[in-house]
């Protein structure tokens, strides 16, 4: 028999505002993830988390909004971190030249037909180096892969898409699972790149299906109120991939970059890219440049270089 408390805590992104941290008491006590950031942690703290009394912070994946406490109880407490090693890799390489990391990401921006007055604002606020003290400081005890049991009766899933590691916590007895960004409930998890050739879209879409064969009752998400039926949620959410693929095929009748394609599609609450912050406007423009990424992988459009930027165009089915 397990019992699940929910703290939700702080977070300083706006489209979000706050996190959800769990504890999991079983024969061991889990807590999965951490918030972002020093206000996260003193809200646990006056929620009466007795953090001396936990076993594992699991992490569900590398974003910030979700490791950042998770250092402080860590090295005050003396807590075992967990999280799959896909991820621990990125951080690794974070930590390792973190100019090379934020460059990779906005060299594909920039191939991408993102203007450079934009990429020079994302250059001076990017939002691993706003935290990198966060990533430098946290680490890992327990490297996962997917498959293992964290705890007794709670096995860890892989689920790649939201993050290359992005993974979850999955309690058969309870038929509940705790998704992280992988299922969240009313908004759909953003899905960028990573690389210049991974299909993280494709990547996405396939986990999904592997968590629907769970059949799991309740969902424990990362952000917002926990919810019933998982399957009927992953359904909405293939459903408005597909969607978002239409789309894009309906605009890209011509050449044009994975920006340019950005600027013409719907995004919710009615915004435009040029009235988005920053980290609005790098998730969507991460997200057109996935779901292209994914439809050339499907031979649904068609990609060239053209003048030191990649332009797609739709293809007929």
């Amino acid at each position: 028999m397990f019992r699940i408390e929910r703290h939700e805590v702080p977070i300083e992104i706006r489209a979000l505002r706050t996190a959800n941290v769990y504890e999991i008491f079983g024969r061991k006590r889990i807590m999965v993830d951490s918030g972002m950031s020093e206000a996260s942690y003193r809200e646990l703290a006056t929620q009466g988390m007795e953090f001396g009394k936990i076993d594992t912070i699991f992490l569900t994946h590398l974003h910030i909004d979700h490791i950042g406490s998770a250092h402080r109880i860590q090295q005050e407490f003396g807590v075992k971190v967990a999280m799959h090693k896909d991820d621990i890799r990125r951080v690794e390489e974070i930590r390792e030249s973190p100019e090379d990391f934020r460059d990779s990401l906005l060299d594909v921006m920039r191939l991408n037909g993102t203007p450079p007055a934009i990429i020079g604002e994302m250059v001076k606020h990017h939002s691993v180096l706003d935290h990198l003290d966060t990533y430098i400081r946290i680490e890992f005890d327990t490297s996962l892969e997917g498959g293992e049991e964290i705890a007794p009766g709670i096995r860890v899933i892989h689920n790649p898409g939201h993050s290359p590691g992005s993974s979850s916590l999955y309690i058969r007895e309870e038929s509940s699972i705790f998704t992280g960004d992988h299922i969240l409930p009313g908004i759909t998890p953003n899905i960028s790149f990573y690389d210049d050739s991974t299909d993280m879209l494709g990547m996405y879409l396939n986990s999904l299906k592997e968590t629907r064969s769970l059949r799991a009752r309740t969902v424990y998400p990362g952000h917002r109120e926990p919810f019933m039926n998982a399957n009927a949620r992953i359904d909405q959410i293939i459903s408005h991939h597909e969607n978002r693929m239409n789309e894009i095929a309906g605009i890209a009748q011509e050449w044009k970059t994975a920006y340019e394609i950005a600027e013409s599609m719907k995004w919710s609450r009615d915004r435009t890219i040029s009235s988005m912050n920053l980290l609005e406007m790098n998730f969507a423009i991460g997200e057109a440049i996935s779901h292209l990424m994914h439809m050339e992988a499907e031979g649904r459009v068609e990609r060239r270089l053209m003048g030191g930027k990649y332009q797609y165009r739709a293809l007929s089915r």
